[in-house]
């Protein structure tokens, strides 16, 4: 009989195999950071799985020259969500993790996420902080994520980053991996939501990577943008049918759209991409027009909402009024195309405390008939704290920095 207090740990299971995958085309100019970024990570169990997009700039010359370390597949795709999902599939870690061309994960990035993915079994996913660079690495911010929320989520108002997450591959497979499904389009997004409605995804304060934020990310090329946002948008009309997660409920469905339209619109307009800005907004309200009426308090939500609910602080300017005066501080090169798109955007009031109280209720219930107990409890809470019925540090003991995006000044 071998005692297991003295047994020696198998090395497979004392390190277990962590899948770190890439997808990329045409990432020549960033490329080495991020590969020399995780081939630097003091855990040492790690396959990494590249999925190029037939590239035409160098971008293969520079994996091949790594040999072996990189397990590579070049062949065409249908854009970024069709690369992240070949990708994915590639990987047979017990863990998995991703660092694209333009990012980077902090050298201890994957020890510290599987030592806590290792110690709490009920979580799916481990997800941190960042820090932002430009294209060329440099610092110019900080993302504090903050815990996982899925009304937050599907409302835009706040999105953890793929790169300074790690997933446990069971909760993965749990959550549909192996399905065929999925929304082609937009693989990210309806893998939170998945994995959200299926596990628990535990934020853990401290940063694991580094993001870049430029002109040139997908999410500023039209095409890719669009073809993702409409593929977002079909999934939270899934989400928000009868047989989706939250169930049928025209408000909130509408109530989620609103959100991204004012997000992306915004952070088109923030990126000088105007045409952008007015598709993606043509596109919800196209959507929207196929879509049951939605009410608060008996008045109708629409662009017009303000008008007929002015709320306590006066009429709410529904322009993207905020981004115009941006523009108009900044430089003046192509302005005018921007004045007048951002003179189009058009959104209802955010929801208020009392709002997204009840959308948080709804989610808490949701979870409450699943048995997830826990997780229906932290909901609650935040519902508690949205509706200053106690404070956030009086649940956690303590203040935690703001969730959101922080500037760094060089």
């Amino acid at each position: 009989m071998i005692d297991t207090a003295t047994a020696p740990i198998d090395a497979a299971e004392a390190t277990p195999l962590v899948s770190v995958f890439m997808f990329v085309r045409n990432g020549a100019a960033t490329i080495r950071r991020a590969i020399d970024s995780v081939l630097a990570q003091t855990h040492a169990n790690i396959e990494f799985i590249v999925q190029d997009g037939a590239s035409t700039d160098g971008t293969l010359d520079i994996l091949r020259s790594y040999g072996d370390r990189l397990k590579i597949v070049s062949e065409p795709d249908n854009g970024p969500s069709d690369g992240l999902w070949r990708a994915l599939h590639r990987c047979s870690g017990e863990f998995i993790g991703s660092c694209q061309a333009d990012e980077e994960l902090l050298p201890d990035a994957t020890e510290r996420a599987i030592a806590i993915l290792r110690e709490n079994v009920e979580v799916g996913a481990v997800t941190g902080d960042a820090m932002i660079t430009d294209i060329n690495g440099r610092q110019t911010g900080l993302w504090t994520s903050g815990p996982f929320n899925l009304v937050d989520y599907l409302m835009a108002d706040y999105c953890p980053y793929f790169c300074s997450t790690f997933f446990r591959r069971q909760a993965l497979i749990g959550a549909g991996l192996e399905s065929d499904d999925w929304n082609p389009d937009c693989i990210e997004f309806e893998l939170w939501c998945r994995l959200a409605a299926h596990s628990t995804i535990k934020y853990v304060p401290g940063i694991f990577s580094k993001y870049a934020s430029h002109p040139d990310q997908s999410s500023n090329k039209r095409g890719d943008a669009i073809k993702h946002m409409r593929g977002r948008l079909n999934h939270i009309m899934r989400m928000c049918s009868d047989s989706g997660f939250l169930g049928a409920n025209p408000l909130l469905c509408v109530l989620f759209i609103w959100g991204h339209a004012r997000c992306f619109c915004n952070h088109a307009m923030l990126f000088k991409r105007p045409q952008i800005a007015e598709a993606t907004y043509l596109l919800v309200k196209e959507t929207l027009a196929g879509l049951p009426a939605a009410y608060v308090e008996g008045l109708k939500y629409d662009e017009d909402f303000a008008s007929r609910h002015p709320g306590p602080r006066g009429r709410f300017v529904s322009t993207a009024i905020a981004v115009l005066r941006r523009f108009q501080r900044g430089p003046r090169d192509d302005d005018g195309e921007q004045r007048r798109i951002a003179a189009l955007l058009r959104f209802p009031r955010p929801p208020d405390a009392k709002l997204k109280g009840q959308m948080y209720a709804r989610l808490a219930l949701r979870y409450e008939a699943l048995g997830r107990l826990s997780e229906a409890v932290r909901i609650w809470q935040d519902a508690a704290v949205l509706n200053q019925l106690v404070a956030r540090a009086d649940l956690e003991g303590g203040d935690r920095p703001p969730v959101g995006y922080r500037h760094i000044a060089n």
